[in-house]
């Protein structure tokens, strides 16, 4: 697989994949296995407090921040049911009711607009609740990864209507795009579905229409192609 990675981690990456992959096929009640990919995610905090305390010295990001919440975020099926159920066991029904009515909106402003035109209009996410993420332990990958160094360049970057990595660490974004890619690999090949999906779109149609579940089990698209990452028309 070419990533890009340096030696330790594409060492990673393999390391977190086999293990992954080894506890999905060894998991044989259905119930059970979205709980396994739930703490697959652990391992992206592992992966942080491994990498270089000089890069973890020069992040920036702190909660309240915000700015990297207004830019589309593209998940897999597994980390838009991951974040469904946290929010199920954690918002009460009308913080629940609210949430649906955001993403609902969110769907409707994306629907057939490209990638571009979908990043320029700056839209928050539906979760960002005081400038921070109401779902922070149920986060998708992408998110997880997403590590600054330079909060005004982050500003700067949003106001343009662009999403750079100028101002991403890369001892840190290696490492946890290994882990992100690594899970991701684990349930394609447990045979999961990889479509990747707008997260806010994909949010909406997991928390009312509870078959997209039902399908993901089934090893079936879980959401519509109108929830996809790169839907248009």
């Amino acid at each position: 697989m070419a990533t890009g990675f340096s030696a330790d981690e594409e060492a990673l990456y393999h390391k977190t994949a086999a293990a992954v992959l080894q506890h999905l096929r060894r998991t044989s009640n259905p119930a059970e296995i979205l709980a396994v990919l739930r703490v697959a995610q652990k391992r992206f905090d592992r992966a942080y407090d491994a990498a270089p305390a000089a890069a973890r010295a020069r992040v920036s990001c702190r909660a309240g921040c915000g700015t990297c919440c207004h830019v589309p975020v593209g998940a897999q099926a597994h980390e838009v049911l991951i974040a469904a159920e946290y929010i199920q066991t954690h918002f009460s029904a009308e913080a629940l009711e609210a949430l649906i009515v955001r993403l609902a909106a969110h769907r409707a402003a994306f629907a057939g607009r490209t990638s571009a035109e979908r990043l320029a209009l700056k839209l928050p996410c539906a979760l960002l609740r005081d400038d921070s993420c109401s779902i922070y332990e149920g986060r998708p990958g992408s998110c997880r990864s997403h590590h600054s160094h330079n909060l005004e360049g982050c500003r700067t970057n949003l106001a343009a209507g662009v999403d750079r990595v100028d101002v991403l660490i890369p001892e840190i974004r290696g490492r946890m795009f290994a882990v992100m890619l690594a899970i991701d690999q684990a349930a394609e090949e447990a045979g999961f579905d990889a479509q990747a999906y707008d997260f806010g779109s994909a949010l909406h149609e997991a928390l009312t229409d509870s078959l997209g579940a039902v399908r993901w089990l089934q090893r079936k698209p879980a959401f519509p192609d109108t929830c996809h990452e790169d839907a248009v028309g």
